[in-house]
């Protein structure tokens, strides 16, 4: 259900503030590398305690969070990473991506040493040896780590496809079956902290936008059962062809989720907290944008909650076409007003990648930007609240 109220918070007093200094902003450069492909759920950033890693369209880079360090080639050369994840106990490491080298090589990493040696899966998913494409990789768009199981994460291929590793990135098995990828965007997965399920959110077919849930079957983790949708399609009205981009928790609730779409924030609370049916569910836009020029179109790609609610968020991400702005908002209460987050740098086409949350003040943000319009490179920046 979408109340009438809470509607409401997408109308309420949005400001643009250009002159704004309530962050201070720190630049953490960036590798000499390229930003990879765009998808769906681009999360390439990853803090192994007192290091950032960062996936790129060559190979995975380090450098220290502190000081002015250089970034530094740390594996995976000439492979295009498309995420970096922890395991639930930190004591992993998985990029995905794919290698642009060898169709048939694996797409899936893990490293047991922080990002410094990296270990092929030895079972990734691929085509049959008997179809035409045999022995052809499947690309991963995202990762998803299991909240309470160190050996389980979940990776998103094409469309609403799922590969699962139940023994720490050594093998992968895609789920219910599946011998191929279905066609299609790739669908973004988020695994909540205290319901056995999986969302995703997709556009699929293509210009059908939903979130919906299957259940997580802790003794066969290769069957994801039960598939219900909870907003969106078919009530064709409350999302129509809003590209799902990124799903995001607060700290403090474990029955909430900030959804980035095209052209918009949403947040969705399961009443009950199991995400198991349409109907317990509240959902209220904190942000929308139709498209009639008044603010901007941008598809939510980075969220940063910054209170344990959830209602205080950081978020950017990309306009289609050229970004003449940088894509960063800020609300504080909900979405009752939202604002534009100003920065004291010039960007030439800025696209807000990911942002990642260190503390309710202190955010990390992957900012991509076309020199000259192209090639689109990625740098970090530090966020802190003045």
């Amino acid at each position: 259900m979408l109340a009438a109220a809470s509607l409401g918070a997408c109308e309420g007093n949005v400001s643009w503030n250009p002159g704004n200094d309530e962050w201070e902003w720190a630049a953490l450069s960036g590798p000499d590398a390229l930003t990879p492909e765009l998808v769906s759920n681009h999360e390439p950033l990853v803090v192994a305690g007192p290091d950032l890693l960062l996936g790129t369209a060559d190979g995975v880079w380090r450098r220290s969070l502190a000081g002015d360090a250089d970034w530094e080639r740390t594996g995976l050369d000439g492979r295009t990473i498309h995420a970096l994840v922890m395991t639930a106990d930190g004591g992993r490491i998985v990029a995905a991506g794919f290698d642009p080298r060898d169709d048939s090589a694996p797409t899936v990493w893990h490293s047991t040493t922080g990002g410094l040696h990296w270990i092929p899966a030895a079972v990734w998913p691929r085509a049959a040896p008997s179809g035409l494409d045999a022995g052809t990789s499947f690309r991963f768009a995202s990762l998803e780590p299991d909240p309470h199981d160190a050996n389980v994460v979940y990776g998103g291929l094409d469309a609403d496809t799922i590969a699962v590793t139940v023994d720490g990135g050594a093998t992968w098995i895609m789920t219910d079956g599946a011998l191929e990828p279905s066609f299609g965007y790739p669908c973004v997965a988020h695994r909540p902290r205290n319901a056995a399920v999986l969302l995703q959110g997709c556009e699929l077919p293509l210009d059908v936008a939903w979130i919906g849930s299957r259940d997580v079957n802790e003794d066969d983790r290769f069957s994801l059962t039960a598939f219900r949708f909870l907003f969106g399609y078919p009530e064709d009205a409350e999302l129509g062809n809003r590209r799902i981009n990124a799903i995001a928790a607060p700290t403090g609730r474990d029955d909430r989720v900030l959804v980035g779409v095209e052209g918009g924030l949403l947040e969705l609370t399961s009443e009950a907290g199991g995400w198991t049916a349409r109907a317990e569910i509240d959902a209220r836009w904190v942000y929308r944008s139709d498209g009639d020029g008044t603010r901007p179109y941008a598809y939510v790609r980075a969220i940063a909650t910054l209170s344990a609610n959830g209602r205080h968020v950081l978020f950017g991400g990309t306009v289609n076409g050229i970004n003449e702005e940088l894509s960063l908002f800020e609300t504080s209460i909900g979405g009752t007003t939202v604002r534009r987050v100003a920065t004291p740098h010039t960007f030439d086409d800025p696209r807000v990648e990911q942002a990642v949350r260190l503390g309710a003040g202190d955010v990390l943000l992957v900012i991509s930007d076309a020199g000259s319009r192209e090639p689109r490179a990625p740098k970090v920046y530090r966020l802190r609240r003045r």
